[in-house]
């Protein structure tokens, strides 16, 4: 903790993301811990702006200004923790700003550039998690549907997906007759991984379907450059919309652990890290994607009894890890909803 009389807790890209400001701010009062949330957005109108202690707008992580902006504001404010909930602007810090951002006394949850790279790029997330012995579905590049073919039976099911998305972009489930359409109609909307259109199907990736249900589980990880493996919570998904969950049910997250504290040797996280399984015909669960970022997911094990948020304003405070705050009730089933912020009057 850079200073032991206040914490300052910075959320990027905090967007609509209202109920983590909450939850930190909840964190620090219930652990008894002197600090402020703070929110950054490229949006003055963000509904996080109403709730967090101070709010400020930056420059969109792709704009010129973004960069000398972040540094100038670090080098004033001296934040103790750093937590981005946008994949592609903490692409963008991982190219070594992060780095020099935590030679200012702040614990930065952005993975270092070699690690980011293995997530950004879902084909070498496959490979490498192949290398690690963590199960993950059979994955191709959209130009080896022949390959793909050649290796499945006539009845086989894929998915069809993004190389560099987030939030299920591009996702078509397709049988074999459909797959070659399929992966050419998800290249016309796929991205770089610069964020930028790059309509092609070296773009896209294929994976064997996996029939069995899916599952959100986050993995937690100290903040001090150790990544010491705090824990994990997870939940079944049971209803999804435009790539969110809607609807989940808190579950044991025994059948996980083993895969999370391989991932966390394999990219050496700060803080946590949002992994999506799904079971295979045998009900072995598998990672389909990997964000390294709070996710959207986690409210749900929130409402089940987790408290993330105070696990990691204790590792930002130096304090020691209680492990009953990753604890939580299972069976519990939460349905979203809308809520309404108030950001300005008069």
């Amino acid at each position: 903790m850079a200073n032991n009389q206040h914490l300052k807790i910075v959320i990027a890209s905090a967007g609509r993301r209202a109920h983590y400001i909450q939850w930190f701010k909840d964190a620090l009062r219930t652990q008894e811990i002197p600090g402020e949330v703070i929110a950054l957005d490229y949006r003055a109108t963000s509904p996080t702006v109403g709730l967090a202690d101070r709010a400020y707008q930056t420059p969109a992580y792709n704009s010129p200004e973004y960069l000398t902006m972040i540094r100038d504001w670090f080098t004033k404010e001296r934040p103790d923790l750093f937590l981005c909930m946008n994949d592609y602007e903490a692409h963008a810090l991982s190219q070594g700003v992060a780095d020099e951002l935590r030679e200012l006394g702040c614990a930065v949850a952005v993975l270092n550039k070699a690690a980011h790279e293995i997530v950004l790029d879902k084909h070498y997330t496959a490979e490498k998690l192949n290398e690690y012995g963590i199960p993950t579905p059979s994955t191709y590049l959209g130009s080896d549907v022949a390959l793909a073919l050649e290796n499945s039976s006539a009845d086989s099911k894929f998915v069809v997906k993004h190389r560099y998305g987030a939030g299920s972009t591009g996702v078509h489930i397709v049988t074999a007759d459909e797959l070659a359409e399929a992966v050419d109609e998800s290249a016309q909307s796929a991205l770089g991984p610069d964020g930028k259109p790059a309509h092609h199907i070296e773009s896209v990736i294929i994976q064997d379907f996996l029939p069995g249900a899916e599952y959100g589980v986050d993995g937690v990880f100290s903040v001090d450059g150790r990544s010491e493996f705090l824990g994990l919570v997870a939940r079944r998904k049971e209803q999804m919309r435009g790539g969110d969950t809607d609807l989940a049910t808190s579950v044991d997250p025994a059948p996980f652990r083993a895969s999370i504290i391989k991932l966390g040797q394999l990219l050496c996280p700060t803080g946590s890290i949002d992994v999506d399984f799904r079971d295979n015909a045998v009900g072995e669960p598998m990672v389909i994607d990997v964000n390294p970022r709070m996710g959207g997911g986690y409210p749900f094990s929130h409402r089940a009894g987790a408290d993330m948020p105070s696990a990691l304003v204790r590792a930002a405070a130096g304090l020691a890890h209680l492990p009953e705050l990753l604890d939580y009730e299972h069976n519990v089933t939460t349905a979203r909803r809308e809520e309404f912020t108030v950001i300005s009057k008069g």
